[in-house]
């Protein structure tokens, strides 16, 4: 029980690591670019474009091996991957160059998330699956606080490069840390000799005939994966609505993701306190519903006590929606399919990400910020009253 527990809390401290690391690098990245573009805001506004696009072209297929490999091995090697396409960043003063390093990290980071939950679902034991994904909130908030500000720090006493390698450091910590733990291996049968293309095609096939057998939790998945659409497109405006609808200063507005990861920590430590009194579909229903409100709140916000009020809300609800996401997940597929399930539904997510952040900019060209930002989150309610709504009748009939 006690090895048990040190390679649960061993993962945790790994992706804490990784968590920090990732904000690190977005930061420190940003800077970069906006630095190697003098100062054009359209460099950075590119690089939030790559990732989906990334995502798009690795989950199509990702999902086929990474149910056929060592998880652990495949997560080692997609960190030394990020810790290889970093340190080149350090090493070019060329924008395209950088650009395709991104997309590299991207590519790498895209398939490492459908790779580590079934790593999770196989290293934690069952029952105490919601237990660790309550914790794993805490972990990733932690990353949210503090990864801006060690950037921050790096970057005033340092360089953006200096940033970049701490960041790589923390990779490497999580690559080490994952190398002492044990491999959960979790076979899937294939016949010998197979073309990749035969296998990928069979793979959509179950893929689609799960999704068709259980209606009801695919629609449960694709709802929440909409509402993750709409707050990534709404977020992609959230410092133009800051600096314009709000009228914020730059240093206002890092207070304001200060109360927003303030919210996350706040958010993840009472539900770590609470989680055993609720289900999973419970904590995914409430926390979206209390997530949309916050956004509803933030986008009709027109002072800081507000916007405040919206972004400490939300960012608190969305670790109880995102905890009881992958509970609800681990506990409705089977795990040697988890890797293609997510994989493939984070296909479909990608797309109409990159199709409502330009639906939301184009409305923005046509009226202002605040209406633009102010549809975007009512569509994000009406998708979480549905998701509630639909979430009610599964507990009732279940």
């Amino acid at each position: 029980m006690n090895k048990y527990r040190l390679r649960a809390i061993g993962m945790l401290i790994a992706i804490t690591f990784a968590s920090c690391g990732e904000w690190i690098y977005l930061i420190a990245l940003n800077l970069k670019v906006y630095q190697q573009a003098e100062q054009a805001a359209i460099a950075v506004a590119m690089l939030y474009m790559i990732k989906p696009a990334a995502g798009l072209l690795m989950n199509s297929w990702a999902g086929s091996f990474i149910d056929r490999m060592d998880n652990r091995k495949l997560m080692i090697g997609l960190y030394l991957v990020r810790v290889m396409g970093i340190a080149s960043m350090m090493l070019t003063d060329s924008l395209g160059q950088i650009y395709l390093l991104v997309f590299l990290v991207a590519a790498a980071a895209s398939i490492f998330e459908p790779a580590s939950l079934p790593y999770i679902t196989g290293l934690i034991q069952k029952r105490h699956w919601q237990w660790f994904n309550s914790f794993r909130a805490i972990a990733d908030g932690s990353g949210f606080v503090l990864g801006p500000a060690v950037a921050g720090i790096l970057v005033g006493i340092g360089s953006v490069d200096m940033a970049l390698l701490v960041n790589i450091l923390l990779l490497l910590l999580a690559a080490g840390i994952c190398l002492v733990l044990p491999s959960i291996k979790l076979p899937v049968e294939q016949e010998s000799g197979q073309h990749w293309l035969t296998i990928w095609r069979e793979d959509w096939k179950l893929v689609t005939a799960f999704s068709k057998k259980f209606a009801v939790l695919t629609l449960l998945l694709l709802l929440f994966s909409c509402i993750t659409i709409m707050t990534a497109a709404v977020d992609s405006m959230e410092v133009a609505f800051a600096s314009e609808a709000v009228g914020l200063t730059e240093a206002t507005y890092g207070v304001l993701v200060s109360v927003a990861g303030a919210g996350f920590i706040i958010g993840s430590i009472l539900l770590s306190m609470i989680t055993r009194y609720f289900q999973a579909i419970q904590l995914l229903c409430y926390g979206a519903v209390a997530g949309a409100v916050g956004y509803i709140v933030f986008s009709f916000s027109y002072s800081f006590l507000s916007a405040s009020v919206g972004v400490f809300l939300l960012s608190a609800a969305l670790a109880f929606a995102n905890a009881g996401y992958l509970t609800y997940m681990q506990e409705h597929i089977p795990e040697k399919q988890l890797g293609r399930m997510m994989s493939m539904y984070q296909t479909i997510e990608s797309v109409l990400i990159i199709g409502m952040t330009a639906v939301l900019a184009g409305i923005n060209a046509m009226t202002d910020v605040a209406i633009a930002v102010q549809i975007g989150c009512f569509i994000m309610l009406l998708l979480a009253l549905l998701l509630f709504y639909f979430g009610k009748r599964s507990s009732l009939s279940s």
